[in-house]
C-alpha cells in the first residue's frame, strides 16, 4: 500500500513531504516562457507603432543595441539587459559581432555608420530606426536605469533615445517663430515697448521694406536709451537698435544655429530665406524645447559642442 500511495502522489507531481516534481517545474517554465514571449511581444508592438515592421524590428533591434552596447561600460549594458525581455536580450547575443567585444567611444556618427552598414540603409533611415529603437528600450526602462544608461552617453547619442527622433539635424524651419511683427526704424522707443507689451515680446526685427536694418529688443530700450535719459516718446529706434545682426538659412539645422549662437554668445538669432527675407526668429529656448526634456536647462555651449554634422 505505501508503494501503491508513493506512486500516486508522484503521478500528481508531489512526493511525500509535499515535494514539487518534474509536471510542476514543467508548469512553472512554461508560465515563464509564456510571459517571455509576451512582454517580447509588447516591445514588438512598441516597434511596430514607431513605423518598423517585425521582419525589421527584429534586424533593428539586433543592430542598434549591439552597437549601443560596445558604447556602454559592461556593468550597465548587464543592468540594462537585466530589465529589457530575455528575447531581445537574446537577439542581441546572437549577433556574431557581438561576443567579447570591449568598450569603445564613440560618437554620434560613427554610432550611425556602424547601424548603416549592419542593416545597409542610409543614413537618415538609420537614424530612424535607431530612435525607433533606443526610445522603445528607454520605455522599458525604470527611470533610474534609464538616467545611468544616459549619464554614460554625450548629449549627441542621448538625443537618440527620444521619439519622434527630433535631433539636432532637424531644419531651423520646423522649430523657429513664424510671423514675426517688424518695427521701422523712424519709430518712437515708445511704440516700440507698447507693441512689445502687447505682443508679449521681448526682441523685434528693424526692417524697411524687405530689408532688415537691425533688432531691437526690451533690453536695448532699457540700457541704451533710459538708462541714458533719453526720451523714449521722441527716440527713434535707430538709435538704439543692434545694427550688426547675426542669422542663419531657414534650411539649416538646429545643431548650424546653436553653434553659432554659443559662439556669439546670443540667445535668439534671426532666420532667413535663401533670397534674403526674414523668414522667423530662433531661441536657445526654441532649441531646448525641440530637442527634449533630456536636455532642457543645459547650457547652449554643451549643445553646441556636442553637436556634429554628419556629411
Amino acid at each position: 500500500m505505501a508503494t501503491q500511495g508513493k506512486d500516486i502522489l508522484q503521478d500528481t507531481g508531489l512526493e511525500q513531504g509535499g515535494e514539487r516534481q518534474t509536471p510542476v517545474r514543467e508548469g512553472r517554465a512554461q508560465r515563464s516562457e509564456s510571459r517571455a514571449a509576451q512582454t517580447y511581444a509588447f516591445f514588438l508592438k512598441d516597434l511596430e507603432a514607431k513605423g518598423l515592421d517585425r521582419k525589421l524590428a527584429e534586424q533593428a533591434i539586433q543592430a542598434v543595441l549591439c552597437v549601443m552596447e560596445r558604447r556602454l561600460m559592461s556593468d550597465e549594458s548587464r543592468h540594462m539587459e537585466a530589465q529589457l525581455p530575455r528575447k531581445v536580450v537574446a537577439l542581441v547575443k546572437r549577433c556574431a559581432e557581438h561576443q567579447d567585444l570591449p568598450y569603445e567611444k564613440f560618437g554620434r556618427e560613427e554610432f550611425l555608420g556602424r547601424v548603416t552598414a549592419h542593416l545597409n540603409v542610409a543614413v537618415d533611415e538609420a537614424e530612424r530606426i535607431s530612435c525607433a529603437v533606443l526610445s522603445t528600450v528607454r520605455e522599458h526602462l525604470t527611470p533610474g536605469e534609464a538616467e545611468d544608461v544616459l549619464g554614460q552617453l554625450p548629449l549627441e547619442l542621448r538625443t537618440l533615445w527620444f521619439q519622434p527622433g527630433t535631433s539636432m539635424r532637424q531644419r531651423i524651419s520646423d522649430v523657429m517663430k513664424k510671423g514675426l511683427e517688424c518695427v521701422g526704424p523712424h519709430e518712437t522707443l515708445k511704440a516700440v515697448a507698447e507693441k512689445m507689451r502687447a505682443c508679449n515680446i521681448g526682441p523685434l526685427p528693424v526692417c524697411e521694406g524687405d530689408q532688415v536694418l537691425g533688432i531691437i529688443t526690451d533690453r536695448d530700450i532699457v540700457i541704451r536709451a533710459v538708462s541714458q535719459g533719453w526720451d523714449p516718446n521722441t527716440t527713434p529706434v535707430s538709435a538704439a537698435m543692434t545694427h550688426q545682426v547675426e542669422s542663419v538659412f531657414v534650411d539649416e539645422s538646429l545643431g548650424e544655429a546653436a553653434r553659432r549662437m554659443n559662439a556669439k554668445q546670443i540667445r535668439r538669432i534671426l532666420v532667413m530665406d535663401r533670397q534674403g527675407k526674414l523668414a522667423g526668429i530662433l531661441s536657445t529656448k526654441d532649441i531646448a524645447e525641440a530637442l527634449g526634456e533630456h536636455i532642457a536647462g543645459r547650457p547652449l555651449g554643451v549643445i553646441a559642442r556636442d553637436w556634429k554634422p554628419l556629411h
